[in-house]
């Protein structure tokens, strides 16, 4: 298969010079064709279905669990009620105050936090993108510049660039893994490389536990950047949306656990205002459809209020409120739930790594999250991303996709993120298409 045209995907009359001087150009600025939407979006078309669509594309590529949608599905379904009160503006645009106080309750009772939250402390959205687009609004102006290491989580480009215009500044950490202390460094580094172009840097982000490295940083790392954070007056922004995906394995005999930077001293350690943590329904709860998510910071009532402001453009659903707030106040079924779930991804985690093993591809080992970062370098006809543009679309050809490490920002080419979280038989149909595909 061709890679797409720079235009695929958008009929002739959408691009047409008459139309399109008609929008603005920061709308525009959102629908310029690259190579990395052409691929996701070839990707997730034509999905595959045992029996009514064999041939179709099996999907690796998207961070979705898919390994415990019948148990949350049979939560909702049996306890579900439509009440009146939910077809009402309820409590208002940042949540009912029942779900936000069983947020809280659930990150006081998971997370380990230093001091209990209470329902103040939370604000929710329709999904933690529609979070971290209102807050990179709230803290940032038009062209400031947000601190973020290589790889990361495509999402984050458009979450902070597409309407607030803000700027990711990239880390680089060539041969320093970019989970260790040592690394901090580097994002000091960025950040005054940045300064000196004339930017200003208002935040820094970290995918904690890591999307796509799928690793959790230790407690001295996590106390490192609060540091870095304090010591330039910027924002320290945890996205722990895995922060229950994590699971032991064979590859990492003593892995580092999951802490939450709630669960540290930080305000020993930095002005509590500008520390904010990010959770959803999407990943622990495998609801990427359900877009509901909650921002937690503990000391800045201003910020929630901007973002409160601007809450009616990502109000979330009563029903997806309902949804979640009755799985977390269900104590008796969390308990089961999350056994479940660490039990599901060691068992897919198992499965995948032995397929890899068999073919000989690397991986890096991981205990969190429902993906793994795969070296796919082996099969590039050259060291260079237009050759790992060409694998993908040869993948996709064949009829499975993965994740391209361009579209995360990898240091270097051939690197894929492959979800595993998936059923079984797919796991294994996509890998022996990929296998038996390679070079064609």
């Amino acid at each position: 298969m061709e890679p797409e045209t720079p235009n695929a995907g958008l009929r002739a009359p959408e691009l047409s010079a008459k139309n399109m001087a008609k929008l603005s150009n920061r709308g525009l600025a959102n629908i310029v064709p690259d190579s990395i939407k052409a691929i996701m979006r070839a990707g997730c078309s034509n999905p595959h279905h045992p029996e009514h669509n064999p041939n179709g594309i099996i999907s690796l590529g998207v961070a979705e669990n898919r390994l415990l949608h019948a148990e949350i599905s049979e939560h909702i379904n049996s306890h579900m009620h439509v009440a009146q009160r939910m077809l009402t503006y309820g409590d208002g645009s940042v949540g009912s105050d029942v779900l936000r106080g069983a947020i809280a309750n659930f990150i006081n009772n998971h997370f380990q936090p230093v001091e209990k939250l209470g329902y103040t402390s939370v604000t929710v959205l329709n999904g933690v993108s529609a979070i971290l687009d209102a807050l990179a609004w709230c803290i940032c102006d038009e062209g400031d510049s947000i601190l973020i290491g290589r790889p990361f989580y495509v999402g984050f480009v458009s979450d902070f660039m597409n309407r607030a215009k803000v700027d990711l500044a990239t880390v680089a950490f060539g041969d320093v893994d970019p989970m260790s202390l040592a690394a901090v460094a580097n994002y000091e580094t960025a950040m005054e490389e940045a300064v000196s172009r004339g930017k200003k840097v208002k935040a820094l982000i970290l995918s904690s536990p890591h999307n796509p490295l799928g690793r959790c940083y230790t407690p001295e790392v996590l106390e490192a950047y609060l540091r870095l954070c304090s010591k330039h007056g910027i924002h320290m922004i945890s996205d722990e949306v895995y922060a229950k995906s994590v699971f032991p394995n064979k590859d990492i005999p003593n892995p580092t656990p999951f802490r939450s930077v709630l669960s540290l001293e930080y305000r020993k350690l930095i002005d509590p205002s500008l520390l904010h943590v990010q959770y959803g329904m999407s990943k622990d709860f495998c609801s990427n459809g359900l877009r509901i998510g909650a921002f937690i910071s503990t000391d800045n009532l201003p910020l929630h209020a901007t973002m409160r402001a601007i809450s009616k453009f990502a109000w979330s659903s009563s029903l997806a409120d309902s949804a979640w707030s009755s799985i977390l106040s269900d104590e008796s079924f969390l308990q089961g739930y999350l056994i479940k779930l660490t039990a599901r991804l060691t068992e897919a985690y198992d499965i995948c790594t032995s397929i890899l093993h068999g073919m000989k591809v690397p991986y890096l080992s991981a205990n969190s999250g429902p993906f793994l970062w795969i070296n796919l370098s082996g099969s590039l006809q050259q060291k260079t991303i237009e050759s790992e543009r060409d694998l993908a679309w040869r993948m996709i050809k064949a009829g499975v996709w993965l994740a391209t490490g361009e579209s995360y920002r990898s240091e270097e080419p051939g690197w894929f993120r492959l979800t595993f979280a998936v059923p079984e038989m797919e796991i294994r149909l996509g890998l022996k298409r990929y296998w038996k595909n390679p070079l064609e």
